[in-house]
């Protein structure tokens, strides 16, 4: 189905927020709190099949993942599935509602480990505030400024992780998809990914440099070429809408 047909289809589906068990795929059985307008996908458990899969295959239990741009908090039970009560998972959601809703999801599957915070990452050392367009729950630098704006608060991943780790600061994986403001994101944890060596799973969205990325990418210690999660987006030229796994040389040299 084109995007422009399920934006069509879309406009027909019911907006309430409320919980939904998801029906299909690796997170049957689950509990989602959002809306068949937003987020169909996710109900219907047919979303980020190639990701869940890696997920399942790469992430281990007792580690720490950030879930960068959680949406309604999809990709988070994956995580917090996968790392069990003895791992953490802290999802960074900006579009306040969004974030409660991630929350009321972490209520219904009794999720311990996973810690919502209402707050967009940037590369920003103090807290700034901006405004950004909104569809379907996300905020989202790609679309029209004429759509509808919210001001969203924003802070570098470096600077909030010193009070949010709780004196734990090793970070296992990073999961970034910011409706273009990657660049942004990747800057702001620069300290992060020099020191700690996190996987890290960028999606690209339109518009992003992706020289300037691949750029502070290996000025953080990542070899390049990223490796398509999805091996049927095929390789490279880095994809719109597609995620790609990054390794620190160093983490890879330890590994091996």
């Amino acid at each position: 189905m084109t995007k422009s047909l399920k934006s069509q289809v879309r406009q027909f589906l019911p907006r309430s927020l409320r919980p939904h068990t998801i029906v299909a795929g690796p997170l049957r059985g689950a509990s989602i709190y959002t809306s068949w307008h937003d987020y169909p996908g996710a109900i219907l458990g047919t979303t980020e099949r190639p990701l869940l899969e890696w997920f399942s295959r790469n992430v281990l239990p007792g580690e720490t993942w950030i879930d960068i741009g959680a949406h309604y908090g999809y990709t988070a039970i994956a995580l917090c599935r996968r790392v069990g009560p003895a791992g953490r998972v802290v999802a960074f959601e900006p579009v306040l509602s969004t974030a409660g809703c991630v929350g009321r999801t972490r209520e219904l599957n009794r999720l311990t480990q996973l810690r919502v915070v209402p707050l967009g990452l940037g590369s920003c050392s103090s807290l700034e505030t901006r405004r950004l367009p909104l569809v379907r729950g996300m905020a989202d630098s790609t679309i029209s400024p004429n759509a509808w704006e919210e001001p969203i608060s924003i802070a570098s991943f470096d600077t909030v992780w010193r009070v949010l780790c709780e004196q734990k600061p090793a970070v296992h994986g990073v999961k970034i998809d910011v409706q273009g403001m990657e660049l942004d994101v990747i800057e702001g944890m620069r300290h992060t990914l020099r020191s700690r060596h996190p996987k890290l799973i960028v999606e690209f969205h339109t518009g992003v440099d992706r020289a300037r990325a691949l750029q502070l990418l290996s000025e953080c210690g990542y070899s390049e070429p990223g490796a398509p999660i999805d091996p049927a987006s095929g390789g490279l030229p880095y994809q719109d809408d597609k995620s790609y796994l990054f390794l620190n040389e160093c983490a890879a040299l330890s590994v091996s």
